[in-house]
């Protein structure tokens, strides 16, 4: 597939998973109708050749760790991680130019990814190990940063992970002719929005964001190849959600969506302990349309890692 096709087939799934708005409905908490853009609730961190912003809550072990879909924002994931953390320590970051990140160095491929987020936690002195949810693009971080740092791992959640073969599986996706995604926005946000969504609205629409969606598109083939070669997962528990509703089409007699399922379904081969539910009446962005079931299975994996270090305290 050419550089050209992989964007316009990346454009075309972006134009079928990714939400018109950026920032998805967030319940207001204290302080949030007064967001401050100079003084965020999380931390500003050096990892060397540019700034990442992390936002961490909770203080209950192990660290889950959320990372998202390509083009979407972890502002999306603040409700849901607000109500998560009652329960266990949970940490939102924004990849190297999202949000407000600095533009990172390096293609932007998964494998840099990985080492800027393992980079950042050191930095940031955040405790594992760590739970990593990963949804859509954040899949292949989940799958990337587990391969490579297996002892710091504990477990994994994909949410309508991407998978490496979906490049190939899915290239009738490029046959269609699709409006092309506007990417980059002009026109203010809604009116329903708070301060704290309004400025995440125009961080994800700035051109700093919109350059990072593209290179990441752009390596995505790249990440595809690193993620499906970079080795076996650890032994942990691994939990698939995947969506119910139908989202792609029959191309040339094969069904997209099918071959989707079959994907999601393939993920659980991963790891000899792992679960799929698929949520019915559900799209791809399961943290807003079945939030309640995503903290639920990541709440499931977090007491079973829990279990697992109690049941090594009591043997040893």
């Amino acid at each position: 597939m050419s550089l050209l096709s992989l964007i316009r087939f990346g454009v075309i799934v972006l134009s079928i998973f990714i939400t018109p708005v950026a920032v998805a409905d967030i319940q207001k908490t204290s302080g949030e109708d007064n967001f401050d853009p100079s003084s965020p609730p999380g931390r500003f961190v050096s990892v060397g050749l540019h700034m990442m912003y992390i936002d961490c809550m909770g203080d209950s072990a192990p660290t889950v760790l959320i990372d998202v879909g390509l083009a979407d924002a972890s502002a999306n994931w603040y409700k849901l991680a607000k109500q998560l953390s009652n329960n266990v320590k949970v940490c939102l970051y924004d990849r190297a130019g999202y949000g407000l990140s600095d533009t990172g160095p390096g293609a932007r491929t998964t494998s840099q990814i990985t080492k800027e987020l393992h980079a950042l936690l050191d930095k940031a002195e955040v405790p594992g190990p760590y739970i990593l949810v990963g949804h859509s693009f954040g899949g292949f971080t989940a799958r990337y940063f587990a391969t490579s740092y297996p002892e710091e791992t504990a477990g994994l959640v994909l949410v309508e992970s991407s998978h490496p073969d979906q490049i190939y599986r899915l290239a009738g996706l490029d046959k269609i002719n699709k409006k092309p995604l506007k990417v980059a926005r002009r026109e203010p946000p809604p009116d329903h929005m708070n301060a704290f969504e309004k400025r995440w609205y125009f961080l994800n629409s700035s051109r700093k964001a919109t350059f990072a969606q593209m290179e990441e598109l752009r390596y995505f083939k790249d990440s595809a190849f690193e993620v499906k070669h970079a080795g076996p997962l650890p032994d942990v528990p691994l939990a698939v959600l995947t969506r119910g509703k139908h989202q792609l089409p029959e191309v040339d007699g094969v069904s997209l969506e099918q071959e989707w399922q079959d994907m999601q379904s393939e993920l659980l081969t991963l790891s000899r302990n792992s679960w799929q539910q698929i949520i019915k009446d559900a799209g791809h962005n399961l943290y807003a349309d079945a939030p309640d079931i995503v903290i639920s299975t990541i709440l499931k994996v977090v007491e079973q890692v829990r279990a697992k270090r109690i049941s090594k305290l009591i043997v040893h």
